[in-house]
Parts: structure tokens; sequence; C-alpha cells
């Protein structure tokens, strides 16, 4: 039996290795396309940042009291500019506004600084929410004007200290290591979950759908090796494969995270990810566990299609569904032991925990036995399906 299982495997392997295009695709490709399109992106968001912070934003204003200008220069210096209108220039301030070609319009009411005493006199800000400039613009003006509201406090009150109640002291207890890690555990365990996925379904179509359209699997069918074995044989060859391909995608991602940190949310310090050898050995078999049940899955669905596009059009909806599943951890993660008995979920949990310095033996355990189980089954039925020779015909 090992011995059949692993000529199966051999087979499908070399396939894939001595197939240099193949090979390519499969395994440096993920790895290098990764690695470019996430410094390029990250490139650009930097990029974006940084011209957002060097745009000196101008300011229009319509009644502008001398104590806003003096305010702005004593908190910006230079770095605002501040141009008085005509009450009847609005309209055409606020179309600029809205065509880009305007950052700010700020309208004070009539005598604003006398109604101040005894009134609310009213400050209408005018910025477009889908300009960078425009709305980093709008924050500038804003810290503006709540210094001028704590300085028209003072002289009212005597002191700012009058119009306070409380000062809160905001101290964050997390260390540097947990909050890089939470940057990166945003994305990361869902783009590994879709590497998975895609490595293995790349090869996966093919392996046994596009076997029965060329003709091929009736011939390995006839062989002496039982079917069993030949369908465990192109399983974990799938699986070596897809797995082999995510650390390419894996490799990837890092290599380009110094020039994409922010696309996993920035602020903080690569130099903080101080993981450990072991948690690297934690996550890969959390992945080799996820692999081996998605090729199960693909494998499966696979053996059911006639052609390759009918294999696409089955695990397409089981893509999906991993998709969903992989995104609902980005932004919370369910409480209680039951989540990592979710099979393939279960996983994703634990590589966000072990991203976030979280994880414990116990939900691994029970993320692993739980996939475990589900490829079990899955396999068993796609076992199955090649002693079928309805569904195994070629024709």
């Amino acid at each position: 039996m090992r011995n059949n299982i692993f000529t199966i495997l051999k087979k499908e392997l070399k396939r894939v290795f001595l197939d240099k295009k193949l090979a390519f695709a499969v395994f440096i490709m993920p790895g290098l396309t990764i690695a470019l399109i996430y410094s390029f992106m990250g490139g650009m968001i930097d990029k974006i940042g940084d011209d957002a912070r060097e745009h000196i934003p101008v300011v229009h204003t319509i009644n502008m009291p001398m104590e806003f200008r003096d305010t702005a220069s004593a908190i910006y210096g230079t770095g605002m500019v501040i141009i008085e209108n005509d009450v009847t220039e609005k309209e055409i301030i606020i179309q600029n506004i809205a065509e880009g070609k305007a950052d700010v319009l700020v309208i004070f009411e009539g005598n604003f600084i006398d109604k101040v005493k005894d009134e609310l006199p009213a400050v209408a800000r005018y910025t477009n929410s889908i300009k960078d400039f425009s709305v980093s613009g709008g924050y500038m003006v804003d810290s503006v004007l709540e210094t001028m509201r704590k300085s028209i406090l003072t002289e009212r009150l005597g002191s700012i200290k009058a119009a306070e109640v409380f000062v809160i002291n905001r101290e964050d207890v997390a260390k540097a290591e947990e909050k890089a890690g939470k940057a990166i555990s945003m994305l990361l365990p869902m783009l590994l979950t879709v590497f998975l996925f895609a490595g293995a379904m790349q090869v996966g179509m093919d392996i046994i759908a596009g076997e029965k359209e060329r003709g091929t699997i009736a011939t390995m069918l006839l062989t002496p090796v039982k079917r069993g074995h030949i369908a465990i044989g192109k399983m974990l060859s799938l699986a070596i494969v897809s797995l082999a391909s995510c650390l390419s995608s894996l490799a990837g991602v890092i290599i380009s995270l110094p020039f994409s940190k922010t696309m996993f949310g920035g602020g903080f310090n690569i130099a903080d990810l101080s993981y450990g050898v072991s948690d690297f050995l934690f996550m890969v078999i959390q992945m080799a566990a996820m692999a081996l049940s998605f090729v199960s899955i693909i494998c499966l669905l696979s053996a059911l299609a006639r052609n390759i596009k009918e294999a696409g059009g089955y695990i397409m909806p089981a893509y999906m569904v991993i998709m969903i599943a992989s995104m609902s951890t980005m932004f919370m993660k369910p409480e209680g032991l039951w989540s990592y008995m979710i099979p393939i979920y279960g996983n994703i949990l634990n590589i966000k925990d072990i991203l976030t310095f979280g994880y414990t033996h116990r939900t691994g355990i029970i993320g692993l036995v739980s996939t475990m189980i589900f490829a079990a089954v899955m396999v068993w039925m796609m076992v199955r399906t090649f002693y079928n020779e309805r569904i195994m015909k070629t024709s």
C-alpha cells in the first residue's frame, strides 16, 4: 500500500516539478508577484500619505475674525494659507471645493468675536470628503477652531481649568510586539487561507478532472494499483504543492513587509515582530491541516466533474465560502472554544492567535483535530468516487 501511494505521489510531483513552466507558476510566481504588488501598493499608499502631509492647504474664509488668523499662524505658521473672501464668492468657492480646485471654506457669522461673549454664533466649514487634501485641511481648521474655543473659554471663565471637570491620562499597556502582531493579524490569516486554496485549486482542477478530459485517467485505473491508493496519492501530492505554493506567497509577503506595512495598518516597527521558531512551526502545522482539508474538497469536486471547466464551476463556490470565512476573522474573533471546533475556521483563528502571541496548545489541538476529521470524511468520499464507474467514466 505504501509503495503504491508513494509511486502515485512521486508521479504527480514529478509532473509538477519537472514542468518548468508549471513549477514556476506554482512555486515562484506567487511569492514574486505578491512581493512586487504589495511593495508597489505599499509604496503608493505611503506616497499618497506623504503628499497629503506635505500639501499646504488653502483655507478660504468669509467674515474671518483676526483671532482665527493669529491662532492659525501660531499653530501652523506658513503651513496654512488663509484667503479672505467676500460673501458673494461663497457659491463659487463651494463649487471649486467640489471639483477639487479648493481645499476648505470657513464662514463665520458676522461680528463673531462680539457675539461670542453673549451668544452662540455659528461657524460653517465646507470640505470635500473624497479629496485627501480637503479632508486634511479640514482637520487643521478644526484644530485652529478648538484652540480658539479654549482661548475664549479662558477669557470668559478666567481659567481653562474652570471649564474642565477631570483630566484623562490614556495609557496603553499592550507591548510593542503585541501591537505589531495585531496589525499583521488583521490581514495575514485571510491571505494565507486564500493562498492555500488558490495554490491547490490551480493544480487540483487538472489532477483528476483534467485527466478525465484527456482520457488518461482510464489508463491509470486499469493498472494493478488500487483506486483508493491512486486517489490518496494524488491528494497528498496536491497537498504538498498547495503548501509549497502558500509558503512561497508567505515569503513574498515577508519580503514586501518593509515597503507594505501600511497595508497591514502601519503604526508599528517591523523589528517588534519577535516571532520564534516555534511560532513558525505551529503556523506551518495549522497551514498543513488546512491544506489537507482544502485538497480533499478540491479532489472530491474534481473527481465529480467531467472536465476542467465543470470542475471550476464546482470548486468556485467552495472558494467563495472559504474566502468569506477567512475575511470574517479580520475585524472580530468569537469567544469560546466552540469556534475552534469548526473545521478550517479553527485553524484560521489559531494562525491569528499565533500572530498576536495568544496561541495555546489546547485551542491548537482542537483546531487540528476538527479539521483532520473533516478532511478524513472528504477523503473517504473522494476515494469512494474512484470506485464508482459512472463517475469516473471519461466520456
